[in-house]
């Protein structure tokens, strides 16, 4: 009997320890697989950061990109166009610019004030890609060719040159307008107005249009007194 009980003790000893080292084994094989579940989340949150960076990266090139293609089609425009207002191949009979040739002739007389305006002039210039006027002043003895931007109105350039010239005032209304003058021209010639001018010379006061009729130029003048018309093409 009492080796049967003693089996009996060691029996139950030895399912108890098993039960043990079951608990501890799977206990272990828990935290692993805890661990390794932490480990797998965190992956794919690190990944997601990751892409979202790569992400703002690609839309910020993506902006500094149309950006530069902005400032380039900018640059362009303006080097084509030349002053803000007025394109470069605008059509003067139907365009003008900010500039009114009165306001033009205001500014020109602040560098010679008792002088006689015999001259204005209005062109694209191509160094300065703008449109100028050109206005000439005699004080004197002295000849004053002013160049002022069409567009801001600001003085661009002074020449000064001796001369005994007497030449008559011009009066851009007075015996006749640029639209009396113009529409006597149009009826000569046709085309794209890209230059006119009103001038004194020789005693006789007269407005010249310079048409670009496709690649053809065509100069017609209009004495504002006999108005007499001439074509020079």
């Amino acid at each position: 009997m009492k080796t049967q009980r003693l089996a009996t003790h060691v029996a139950a000893g030895t399912i108890i320890l098993a039960f043990a080292l079951t608990g501890c084994s799977n206990g272990d094989s828990d935290e692993s697989q805890g661990a390794e579940t932490e480990e797998q989340t965190a992956e794919p949150a690190g990944a997601a950061e990751a892409q979202t960076e790569s992400d703002d990266d690609t839309e910020a090139g993506d902006d500094d990109a149309g950006n530069n293609d902005a400032e380039e089609a900018k640059s362009e425009d303006s080097t084509t166009s030349g002053s803000a207002g007025l394109p470069a191949d605008a059509d003067l009979s139907k365009e003008s610019p900010s500039v009114k040739p009165e306001d033009a002739i205001a500014t020109a007389k602040k560098e010679a004030k008792d002088g006689t305006v015999h001259g204005i002039e209005l062109d694209f210039d191509e160094r300065d890609k703008t449109w100028q006027y050109e206005v000439k002043i005699i004080d004197v003895t002295t000849d004053f060719d002013v160049e002022i931007d069409a567009e801001s109105g600001e003085v661009v350039d002074v020449e000064k040159d001796s001369t005994d010239d007497k030449e008559k005032a011009i009066d851009l209304g007075d015996p006749m307008t640029f639209d009396e003058a113009l529409t006597l021209a149009q009826d000569k010639a046709l085309g794209r107005l890209d230059e006119w001018k009103l001038e004194s010379d020789d005693d006789r006061i007269e407005y010249q249009f310079d048409f670009d009729d496709e690649g053809e130029e065509i100069e017609v003048s209009v004495d504002v007194e006999s108005k007499n018309v001439t074509v020079d093409d």
